[in-house]
């Protein structure tokens, strides 16, 4: 599967997709104008109407790593903050056709810091998560179908997702993504960060002027690669690519080039590469113009 680099481009809003679920056609999306804190700021439709939802609230030690195993063609959105621990929202969602009966079975639990969601087999449902976390939470997050979203946690985060999109905003600490036939985009400047696609593209969007704490190494198989850069960014960055990969690089001039027959590379910045980006069957896209 190939992306072209207009898919990379768009990583940067990585809007919610539509996955069937069951029977019915499934699609969720955040409202208009509003970002995804609560489950008001989510709609629910199946097969185009309106959806029957219910909101259930739970609550988690901050001191422990938190899992969460998202239902099937569920998301999981987590905004770190002051809190001490984790106020989880349970959006849950079900067929208007179904009834309350059928809503009613679907159900979130905690065990042993795990967070999981259960519901009938006969007929459609989803459940979505949104989590306050404490901002040095550990989280260790999965979705099929479904969206995962993090944004500024500063402890470990690991996130896998399969057939859904993955971002991560002002993520630090010590961070691993990995999607399968899904994008993966990321905006930040610090931490251990290591970014995977199989099947999907990387956008990496560099903020600040220099890299600090750790290093970032973001790679996609059959997908391509983006990277935003500040003019004059302080830590040394590397872009690689196969030998066929296309290439675009919007600002570049005094990088360092290298072109032979077995792969593609520029370097820029100063000081030790501390951010590397690779891809295998992919385009390449850099932008320096910031």
């Amino acid at each position: 599967m190939r992306y072209p680099i207009a898919a990379a481009a768009l990583l940067a809003s990585l809007p919610l997709v539509s996955r069937p679920a069951d029977a019915q056609n499934m699609n969720v999306s955040v409202r208009p104008g509003h970002e995804a804190r609560t489950c008001e700021d989510l709609e629910f439709r199946f097969d185009d109407r309106p959806a029957a939802t219910a909101v259930d609230h739970l609550t988690a030690p901050g001191a422990q790593k938190l899992t969460v195993e998202a239902s099937q063609n569920g998301g999981v959105y987590v905004y770190g903050g002051s809190r001490p621990d984790f106020a989880i929202s349970v959006c849950k969602a079900a067929p208007a056709s179904a009834g309350a009966t059928s809503l009613d079975q679907v159900r979130a639990g905690l065990s042993g810091g795990t967070l999981t969601a259960t519901g009938p087999k006969s007929d459609g449902w989803v459940v979505y998560f949104i989590i306050d976390a404490p901002t040095q939470a550990s989280v260790d997050l999965g979705a099929t179908n479904g969206p995962i979203h993090v944004a500024r946690i500063a402890g470990a985060t690991t996130a896998h997702a399969q057939n859904g999109p993955i971002k991560l905003l002002d993520v630090s600490g010590r961070v691993s993504a990995r999607t399968q036939n899904g994008p993966i985009a990321f905006q930040g400047g610090s931490g251990t960060i290591e970014l995977t696609a199989q099947n999907g593209p990387v956008d990496v969007r560099l903020a600040g002027s220099q890299w600090t704490d750790g290093s970032l190494t973001a790679s996609a198989q059959n997908g391509p690669v983006r990277l935003q850069a500040p003019r004059g960014f302080g830590s040394g960055v590397r872009v690689r690519s196969s030998q066929h990969s296309p290439w675009k690089c919007q600002g570049c001039g005094d990088e360092r080039r290298t072109w032979d027959d077995a792969s593609r590379s520029v370097e820029f910045g100063t000081g030790p590469v501390a951010v590397t980006l690779s891809t295998v069957n992919g385009p390449v896209s850099v932008d320096l113009t910031r």
